[in-house]
Formats: structure tokens, C-alpha cells, sequence
């Protein structure tokens, strides 16, 4: 995900971005963060497209914050606009570009962490939820919800579902180069070969991980408790969905 960052308060504005890094990381997905510090200088950017969700100020030094999001609105129709702001009677005009959430600063440690949140559950409605195979100049769609599981195999990835050991497809490909949309569905790498939909995961303990159809895979050692710690967080928010 690309998130634009805009407060003329510089360490502010590092506060926020180091709270969305930390955010992101706690998940294992990957966020490209760019910092700005007046509307001018994120204007000037010309990859404005680029970006799903803009933080922004509402009283910045030479633009208001209100003014700023309507013009990354032309260049983004679809960016999520979240206003930063010190001062609440600030809130009611923000909604007039369809602001996503209105956060007071001194609310940032408590309330961004659930915006954010907020945002991925939303995004994650509207994404396509199907995983896409190139192979032999044909193309198969393969929905999310199909697979438990992607292992590697020297240069092949075996797809499989429910029927234990019987991939679903194999395909030519790395795990490091399955799209990113894939992660933040659902999807966690447990190791140097394995990729699980964690919707079917029974269980992980001792360095394994049990799926719902019997399938046991190895958890890497080095990374066991933040893999542990990444699917009991994911099964408290989306487990019952």
C-alpha cells in the first residue's frame, strides 16, 4: 500500500509515519510511506496516482488541508482521505470531500491503528479475491477462498485446496513474486517454502502449522513467534468472519 503523509509539522509528521510503518509491520505487509511537509510540495509529485490513502493536516502553513484533498481527489478519485488535525471544529468540513475518518492529534496513538484497520477491512471487500496464473500463454483465476495453501518446489508453485496433496494447479513462478494483494487477504508466508491461507489454519504450535484438511507444514524457527503472534492478531479481528 502507498500512503502520502502531509503535516508542516516535521516531527509530527515523522510521529505518524513511524506509526504506520510500525502498523504494517506488526501485520507483515508491505507500505511505501512518503512524507511531505506543505500542499505545494505534494503537489509537485507526479506520482499522486500512485496512492490509496493520503494523511493529511487541515491547517497547514500556506494550504488548507480541505483544499489539498480535493485536488488529490482529481488526481486519485479513489485515494481514502484521513485529516490529522489539533483542533475538532475542523471535523464537519472535512467530511465535505468524503473524508474516510477525522482524528485528533492527541487521539493519534489510539486512533490511527484502528483507521488503518478500518481502511485494509474496507479495501478488502473491494479487492478481487482471486489469484491470477499465467502459464503457457493461458490464464486461470483461481478464488482466494479455493486455496489453503502455496508451497514451492524448486522453480514451481503447487496451488493446493481442500483435497489434501493434490495441488489445484502448479505453475512456474517464486513465492517472493506472488502479488501483494494476496497478503493482505489472508495470506502468510510461515516459511521459505510455504504460503497458507490462514482462514484454514487449525493450529500453530511447535514449529508447525496444522490445517484444517490434516496438512502439516514447518514454521521457520528464526521467525516462529511473529508468525504465531501475525495469525492469533488476524484470527481476533476476521477469524468468525
Amino acid at each position: 500500500m502507498h500512503i502520502l503523509i502531509c503535516d508542516d509539522d516535521a516531527v509530527f509528521a515523522a510521529r505518524v509515519e513511524t506509526l504506520v510503518r510500525e502498523f504494517f509491520a506488526r501485520r507483515g505487509l508491505q507500505v511505501e510511506c512518503t512524507v511531505c511537509h506543505s500542499g505545494e510540495e505534494t503537489l509537485a509529485r507526479r506520482d499522486l496516482d500512485l496512492y490509496q490513502v493520503a494523511l493529511l493536516d487541515v491547517d497547514l502553513d500556506t494550504m488548507n488541508g480541505i483544499s489539498l484533498g480535493k485536488q488529490l481527489r482529481q488526481c486519485s478519485p479513489e485515494i481514502c482521505l484521513v485529516y490529522v488535525s489539533a483542533y475538532l471544529e475542523f471535523a464537519p468540513e472535512g467530511y465535505t470531500v468524503n473524508a474516510f475518518r477525522y482524528i485528533l492529534k492527541r487521539d493519534l496513538d489510539c486512533q490511527l491503528p484502528r483507521c488503518l484497520d478500518a481502511i485494509l477491512h474496507e479495501q478488502d471487500h473491494r479487492t478481487p479475491k482471486t489469484l491470477t496464473i499465467r502459464q503457457n500463454r493461458t490464464e486461470t483465476e483461481l478464488p482466494y477462498d479455493s486455496i489453503y495453501y502455496l508451497e514451492s518446489d524448486l522453480r514451481k508453485i503447487n496451488v493446493y485446496g481442500d483435497v489434501a496433496h493434490q495441488p489445484l494447479c502448479s505453475y512456474y513462478g517464486k513465492l517472493n513474486e506472488l502479488p501483494q494483494a494476496l497478503f493482505e487477504n489472508g495470506f502468510l508466508r510461515v516459511g521459505r517454502s510455504a504460503v497458507v491461507n490462514m482462514k484454514y489454519i487449525r493450529q500453530i504450535s511447535s514449529y508447525m502449522v496444522t490445517l484444517r484438511n490434516g496438512v502439516k507444514l514447518g514454521v521457520s524457527r528464526n521467525g516462529y513467534a511473529e508468525i504465531r503472534s501475525t495469525y492469533l492478531e488476524w484470527k481476533g479481528q476476521f477469524g468468525d468472519d
